[in-house]
Formats: structure tokens, C-alpha cells, sequence
């Protein structure tokens, strides 16, 4: 490897924990030894404080790579089992980190993370929209703070009447422009709020305010709170890109990914501190176009519309099955205050494998 994972071979790191017959190895600044291999998977990569800007000091990320399953879905799935004997290896708020698809290699994952940690030296840090709102039963929403935020949100209102344990939906890598007045810009994410503690992820796309883009992650149990993180999955202008927020099936654990279905990559990361075991039924859970603009003019140099399509979800009853949204709820937020109607501002819909079309134009500014 030509990272820097240090060999530290001791009777204390071989006594500690050796997984698939490798011995332990360690990242700098972390003490706790990491496996050469976990589920399988080769680890290539500890990301760490020093190596990854965006990591606090003390927390890590330990990179698997699997160019082996045919899907991120089935990658995912192979860390259904094992479940404590990997949540041994972490620290609270560390991360599994997949780098995937067929013929991916460990040359082309640094070529991602260099992208990736080039784009945020470039960008800086950037905090998403978090809610307040808290769950006191499954779909019963008490209160709400949607902030300052200006949100043209579709909610999966299958979450009300199902029991719905994933959500996904696919949208093209856009051009940006450069026109946004506000460091934050804006994105369109898929958004994922639990029935406790009202956890909430977020997976999509992020446009920068000097019109670069980024395929970008954000969950609760970050330090602080729903940063904007990079997956390691550069972003292409015209490539399809499906963002997945699922439960694991077990003990709190959910996995958040970026697919580039274009050249068949992958990169998904699992929270094994999260909280909750399905999607609630608010405005949180399905997908949303964030402005954090105030300028009228901020969407010049973007399409006219954004789009969103192939929205699915994972339900349990009478099965175990991936389906298409059968309802939804296309809606807006103003200066914290809705939901409103969002006619004039969202076309068509994600329900029944529709398409929905974003008017940039419409979609309200930051109040």
C-alpha cells in the first residue's frame, strides 16, 4: 500500500483484534488497531485528521475496497452480519467507508480522495440544513424548525402507511454557475429522517457558490452536526448518480451512498451510531432542493430545470423488496414556516417512477 498504514506488530495489536487472518495495522494519531481486512474487504485507507481535512481530530475512517459485488446495494448488504465484531473496531462517530463497483482499484480510490480533498480545500466547510423536529411516535411530528433555509421538498408519503426502511432517487450531475451570493449555495439531496431521535441523513448533490459541484454526505452524529462531506466519487457534468439512505436491519446501523451508475463506481459509508430502524413519516424523508441564496439572480448559469426520477424505496411488508414511491407530497418552506404548495416550482411528481422538475427561478431564497 502506498498509503501510510503503519505495521505494528506487537503481542498487545495481536491480541487485540485480527480479522480474516490479517494482522493489525494502525493509523497515525489513532491507537486503536484496524484490521488489514474487515468482512472480507482489504483495507486500503485510514482516513484520519492528518490525511482528511474534513475529519476532527481523533476520529477515522477506515476504507474497504470491493470490486467484486455488481451493485452498491449488494455491498452494502454483506455488513448485515458481523455487526458487533466491526463496531468493536470503533470509536463513537467513526466511520466504514466503501469504495466500489467492477474493476474498481485502489489507484483509482486515491485518484477520488485527492479529488475530493482538492474540492474542499477549495470550498471549506459547509453546514447543511438540520431539523428540530421531534418524534414522539412513529409519524407524529410535535414541532418543527426548518430554519431560514428556502426548501422545494417532495416527501415519500409512503412512510405514513408502510414501513419503509430505505429511500433512494437518481438525478444527473448538473453545471453550476457562479452567480449564488451565499458561501452555502445550495443543493438537492436525499433526505432521510428516523423514527427516533429524529436522526436525519442526507446523500446528493452539492453546488458550490463558485460553481463547482460535489457528490456530498451529511448525518446527525458528525461533529458539527450535518456538515457537508465529500464522498469519495468525483462528480461529472451528465452522469447518473443514484443517492441511497438505508437501515442496516440491525442495531441503529444505517448506510448513506453515491452511485455514478455512468462508469459503475460506488462509495457508500455506514453509521454504526445512528438511531431508529425505519424512515418517519415527515417532511425530512424524500427529496429536497435547498437554496441558501438571497439574490434573485442566483440560479444564472444553472439549467433551467432540475430533476430528480427513479425514486425508490425498501419496504418490509409482505416482503423484503425494493419498490417504486406510491405517494408523495410535493411542498415548500419559507423563512421556517409551511409546508405551502409548491405549484409553480416543482413539476410532476417521484411517486409511480415519475420524473420531478425543479424551476430554479421559483424556488424560494433564503429569508
Amino acid at each position: 500500500m502506498k498509503k501510510m498504514i503503519i505495521l505494528v506488530i506487537s503481542v498487545l495489536c495481536i491480541a487485540a483484534l485480527v480479522t480474516s487472518g490479517g494482522l493489525p495495522v494502525s493509523a497515525s494519531s489513532v491507537n486503536q488497531p484496524i484490521p488489514q481486512s474487515i468482512n472480507g474487504l482489504p483495507v486500503i485507507f485510514v482516513q484520519t485528521a492528518t490525511n482528511t481535512p474534513y475529519l476532527t481530530a481523533g476520529k477515522k475512517i477506515i476504507t474497504l475496497l470491493d470490486n467484486s459485488s455488481s451493485s452498491m446495494e449488494e455491498a452494502a448488504n454483506k455488513f448485515s452480519s458481523n455487526v458487533e465484531s466491526i463496531k468493536s473496531l470503533l470509536k463513537q462517530g467513526d466511520l466504514i467507508e466503501v469504495y466500489g463497483g467492477q474493476g474498481a482499484s485502489e489507484a483509482q480510490y486515491d485518484a477520488d480522495h485527492a479529488a475530493t480533498i482538492e474540492s474542499w480545500e477549495k470550498n471549506g466547510s459547509i453546514q447543511l440544513y438540520k431539523p428540530t423536529t421531534t418524534i414522539v411516535n412513529k409519524g407524529t411530528a410535535v414541532s418543527s424548525d426548518i430554519g431560514h433555509t428556502g426548501v422545494a421538498a417532495i416527501q415519500d408519503t409512503d412512510t405514513g402507511i408502510k414501513t419503509v426502511i430505505a429511500i433512494s432517487a437518481h438525478m444527473v450531475g448538473i453545471a453550476a454557475g457562479t452567480s449564488q451570493n451565499a458561501p452555502s449555495g445550495s443543493a438537492l439531496l436525499v433526505n432521510g429522517t428516523t423514527n427516533e431521535s429524529l436522526w436525519f441523513y442526507q446523500s446528493g448533490q452539492y453546488y458550490y457558490q463558485n460553481g463547482t459541484c460535489a457528490n456530498v454526505y451529511s448525518y446527525m452524529g458528525d461533529h458539527p452536526s450535518n456538515q457537508a462531506r465529500p464522498f469519495t466519487l468525483q462528480y461529472a457534468v451528465g452522469h447518473d448518480y443514484n443517492y441511497d439512505i438505508t437501515y442496516l436491519g440491525s442495531d441503529s446501523i444505517w448506510w448513506l451512498g453515491a452511485a455514478d451508475e455512468t462508469t459503475g463506481y460506488y462509495n457508500f459509508f455506514i453509521d454504526y451510531n445512528g438511531h431508529g430502524s425505519q424512515l418517519a413519516n415527515v417532511a425530512g424523508t424524500g427529496v429536497w432542493f435547498e437554496n441558501y441564496n438571497t439574490n434573485t439572480h442566483w440560479n444564472d448559469g444553472f439549467p433551467v430545470f432540475i430533476r430528480a426520477y427513479s425514486a425508490r424505496e425498501l419496504i418490509t411488508n409482505p416482503t423484503y423488496q425494493w419498490v417504486n414511491w406510491t405517494g408523495d407530497y410535493p411542498q415548500l418552506w419559507i423563512g421556517g414556516f409551511g409546508p405551502y404548495p409548491a405549484s409553480g416550482v416543482i413539476y410532476g411528481h417521484l411517486a409511480g417512477n415519475q420524473t420531478a422538475s425543479w424551476l430554479l427561478a421559483s424556488v424560494p431564497l433564503y429569508q
